[in-house]
């Protein structure tokens, strides 16, 4: 059996690095930038009015001036010429401000009649003007490599022209839940079934980290199931609940041996999770999760979602333990580093204590939970301590 920091440690170690894709923007949101990406223009790639109102010369404009319009320049347009002495021309925002003007009179502080437009107020030279470049430089870095973009970066993005960048390729995952007790939700409950929990929250957990992944019930028959991973093991990573502890229908670890998967560790000294199976077949990652609920939660959190972040690119690869403080004691009594069930409340620090539970199967006392606080082996924490929790809101 091994540590719980080992077992992260070698599933990341096998967790190579995909190559690398051109991906769409409206795809790429959670992608790791695999390029540095340079603007070819800049912004704006010339001097725009900022406002809806009026180009002029700065020094024409005093309170009660008047002064003749030329026309409209709308976005997109433009202003033959040049702006002469004691003229205007009326601009809206986003249009190319004329040569000539120095500056723009918001629309609000004028009046139009007759062709002539009376200011109320001195306009200051470069007022409501965004100049050339000011935002964005021909040859600047926009974004650097090992960014991991976010709908913030989108627009960036674009406005230097791009719409697709090389980032690293999301896993393709086969999801597995194991058992002849379970159904999908939905289907008419018989007798002796239970509803797959497992399969839903796993492929929601996925689908946060942009993997389309649905739920396929193995029953625990040899064949069938040699069958079915068989398929599975075609995809970067294989997630399996249930059949990987030591009872008679537990049939996971032998039939993927059989299909030449290479186990690493079939064992972790942790609670929730001791049977926590990972192999590999080639590139293929193959995780063997207990069937609890709990256990595929915390599974997801400190392996599973590591692994693929590595397969992807993104140098955030690690699990996010973050630090709280314990608005109540923890004492797990185990000889295992222990994941405990915890409140997660945001004040000036973060605040945990543990949530009232009946195990690895109870779903809603998962639900009540917002993290998962570390107890180290046979310890305890006491109230007011600092802890480690491994976090999911």
């Amino acid at each position: 059996m091994i540590s719980f920091e080992e077992a992260i440690k070698i599933v990341l170690k096998n967790a190579r690095p995909l190559p690398q894709v051109e991906t769409r923007l409206e795809d790429a949101v959670g992608r790791a930038l695999l390029e540095d990406v340079r603007s070819g223009l800049e912004m704006p790639p010339f001097n725009k009015s900022a406002v809806d109102g009026y180009a002029v010369r700065a020094a024409d404009v005093a309170p009660g001036t008047e002064l003749g319009s030329l026309g409209l320049i709308q976005a997109g347009d433009e202003f033959k010429g040049k702006l002469p002495p004691r003229a205007c021309v009326k601009i809206m925002t986003g249009a190319p401000v004329p040569a000539g003007a120095d500056a723009v009179a918001m629309v609000e502080v004028t009046s139009e009649k007759d062709g002539l437009v009376k200011f109320r107020e001195r306009i200051k030279k470069g007022a409501n003007i965004a100049l050339r470049g000011e935002d964005i430089k021909k040859g600047q870095k926009i974004l650097g490599r090992g960014t991991v973009l976010s709908i913030s970066h989108m627009a960036a993005l674009a406005a230097v022209g791009r719409s697709r960048v090389r980032t690293g390729a999301l896993p393709e995952v086969s999801l597995i839940n194991t058992g002849g007790e379970i159904i999908p939700p939905g289907a008419r409950l018989g007798k002796n079934q239970i509803y797959n929990s497992n399969g839903p929250m796993l492929a929601a957990m996925l689908k946060t980290d942009g993997i389309n992944a649905a739920p396929v019930i193995v029953r625990d028959d040899a064949k069938k199931m040699k069958a079915a991973l068989a398929k599975a093991l075609k995809a970067d990573i294989v997630l399996i609940s249930g059949g990987v502890s030591m009872g008679d229908y537990d049939l996971v670890p032998g039939v993927l041996k059989s299909l030449g998967v290479k186990a690493l560790f079939h064992k972790v000294r942790v609670r929730p999770g001791k049977p926590m199976f990972f192999g590999v077949k080639g590139r293929t990652l193959v995780f063997g999760i207990p069937g609890n609920p709990v256990a595929n939660f915390m599974a997801y959190l400190a392996y599973i979602r590591p692994a693929i972040r590595r397969l992807a690119g993104r140098p955030d690869y690690a699990p996010e333990f973050k630090t709280g403080a314990c608005a109540a004691a923890f004492d797990p009594r185990t000889p295992r580093r222990a994941l405990v069930l915890s409140t997660v409340r945001a004040k000036t620090e973060y605040l945990l204590a543990g949530v009232s539970n009946n195990g690895s199967a109870d779903i809603l006392a998962l639900a009540a939970a917002g993290g998962f606080t570390m107890v180290k082996e046979n310890g305890a924490v006491k109230k007011g301590a600092k802890a480690k929790f491994l976090a999911w809101l």
